[in-house]
C-alpha cells in the first residue's frame, strides 16, 4: 500500500499538485494522495479546514504537532487539521516531522493576518490576488 502511495506521489509530484491557502497566503501544497483521499480531496477538506478556521473570529491559536506511527500530524486548538504522510515528505524532499513544522509554522504565523476568503478568492487552483493572476 505505501509502494502504491509513493508511485502515486512520484507521478502526482509535478503536474497535481495543488495549493491550499488561508485568506490570501499560500498554506502549503498538497502533491500526494493519502489516507484513500486524492490530491483533490485531499486539498478540498483542508481548503474547507483553513476557510473555517478563518470563520471562527478567533485571531490566535494552538498549533500542536504530534507523532502517529511513522506520520505527523497538525492540530488547532486540538483538532485535527492534517496528517502529514511519509509520502508528502518524499514528495517535498524531507522528513515528515520538519515538513509538519514547517506547515505548521507557517499556519501560525499566516492565520492571524489572513481574513476570510470570498468567492473565487484563496481557492486551490485560482489565483489568490491580482499579482498571481496569468
Amino acid at each position: 500500500m505505501v509502494l502504491i502511495t509513493l508511485l502515486a506521489c512520484s507521478v502526482a509530484w509535478s503536474s497535481d499538485s495543488q495549493d491550499v491557502t488561508i485568506g490570501d497566503y499560500l498554506l502549503l501544497r498538497v502533491r500526494c494522495p493519502a489516507g484513500g483521499y486524492s490530491i483533490d480531496q485531499r486539498v478540498a477538506a483542508l481548503q474547507q479546514r483553513a476557510n473555517d478556521l478563518l470563520r471562527g473570529g478567533k485571531t490566535t491559536m494552538t498549533i500542536t504537532v504530534s507523532k502517529s506511527g511513522n506520520d505527523a500530524i497538525i492540530y488547532t486548538d486540538g483538532t485535527l487539521f492534517m496528517t502529514v504522510t511519509q509520502a508528502d515528505a518524499k514528495a517535498n524532499g524531507t522528513t515528515t516531522d520538519n515538513l509538519a513544522n514547517t506547515w505548521a509554522q507557517r499556519l501560525q504565523s499566516r492565520f492571524p493576518k489572513a481574513t476570510p476568503d470570498k468567492p473565487g478568492v484563496g481557492r486551490p487552483g485560482r489565483p489568490t490576488s491580482p499579482k498571481n493572476a496569468k
